[in-house]
């Protein structure tokens, strides 16, 4: 079954994103796995729901370069 995926935004500085970056990629994570892990420590449900996205996305790149 395919999943519908939708857009969220958020209005944030250059500097904040930019520190944002380099904070998930030294985790070795993309920006939007470090947003939605740090939304999954504020609700249980959303952390089930987080934990299920995470397991379930595609990573990101090229998939014959796996």
């Amino acid at each position: 079954m395919s999943r519908k995926i939708v857009s969220m935004q958020i209005r944030v500085t250059d500097d904040l994103r930019e520190r944002a970056k380099k904070v998930a990629k030294q985790q070795n994570l993309t920006l939007s796995e470090l947003v939605l892990m740090l939304l999954a420590t504020t609700d249980k449900e959303l952390k089930k729901l987080v934990e299920k996205e995470l397991k379930e996305r595609p990573k990101p790149g090229r998939p014959w370069d796996k």
